[in-house]
C-alpha cells in the first residue's frame, strides 16, 4: 500500500474550525427542537445527519495527521480537539434521539435552558478555534474558554435545580426516569464543550 506524506499546509485549525460549526449546527437545531417538539421526528433526522458530517470531519483529521510532517500545535492535540468536538455532537444527536424515544410532547424549562446555554457554549468555542491559529489573538481565545466555563457552571446549576424538581414529583416514576436522562446528557454536552476548552487552554500556554 502506498503511503505518502503531505505537505505542511494542510488546514488543521479550518478542520478545527469547520468541527465546531457543525456542532453548532446541531446545538441549534436541538434548541429549536425543545421549542417545536411537533416537529420532532423531522427535526431528530435532520440533527442525525449533521452528527454525520462531524463524523466525516474526525475521519478525515484521523487519516490526515499521520501523513503529515509537520502541524501547526502537536497532532496529539489536533486530535482531541476534534474528538471532544465531536464527543459533544454525538450528545446533542443522542438528546434528539432520547426525545423522540420517550415520546416528549412538552419540554420543560430545565431543558430548554441547558439546550440554550449549550448553543452559546457552542458560539464560543467556534470563535475560539476561529481566532485560535493566531497567536496574537491567544488573549482572545482565553476570554472565549473563561465564558465557556462560565455557561457551564450556568448549566451545572440548571441542572441540579432541574433534578430537585424532578425528585420533589418522583411519585411520576416514568416522568422522572426520562427527563433524568435527557438532563444528564444536555449537561453531558456542556462538560464536553468546557473540556474542549481547557484542551485549547493547554495547547495556547504550550505555544504562547
Amino acid at each position: 500500500m502506498n503511503f505518502t506524506f503531505l505537505p505542511a499546509e494542510v488546514k488543521f485549525y479550518e478542520y478545527l474550525q469547520q468541527a465546531s460549526e457543525i456542532l453548532l449546527e446541531g446545538a441549534t437545531q436541538l434548541q429549536f427542537m425543545l421549542d417545536h417538539m411537533d416537529q420532532a421526528e423531522e427535526l431528530a433526522l435532520k440533527i442525525s445527519e449533521i452528527e454525520h458530517k462531524g463524523d466525516q470531519v474526525v475521519h478525515d483529521v484521523t487519516n490526515l495527521l499521520p501523513r503529515t510532517l509537520i502541524t501547526p500545535i502537536d497532532p496529539d492535540d489536533i486530535q482531541r480537539l476534534v474528538n471532544t468536538v465531536d464527543d459533544a455532537l454525538d450528545s446533542v444527536n443522542a438528546t434528539a434521539q432520547r426525545l423522540l424515544v420517550y415520546k416528549v410532547k412538552k419540554p420543560t424549562s430545565t431543558a430548554q435552558t441547558l439546550a440554550r446555554l449549550i448553543v452559546e457554549c457552542a458560539k464560543e468555542l467556534t470563535c475560539a478555534l476561529k481566532i485560535m491559529g493566531d497567536k496574537k489573538s491567544y488573549t482572545k481565545v482565553r476570554e472565549h474558554i473563561v465564558k465557556i466555563n462560565t455557561l457551564e457552571n450556568e448549566g451545572d446549576i440548571a441542572y441540579y435545580a432541574g433534578m430537585k424538581d424532578l425528585v420533589a414529583d418522583k411519585d411520576e416514576i416514568f416522568n422522572f426516569i426520562r427527563w433524568k436522562e435527557i438532563y444528564e446528557l444536555l449537561e453531558g454536552t456542556a462538560d464536553q464543550i468546557e473540556d474542549t476548552g481547557d484542551v485549547i487552554q493547554k495547547v495556547i500556554i504550550a505555544n504562547a
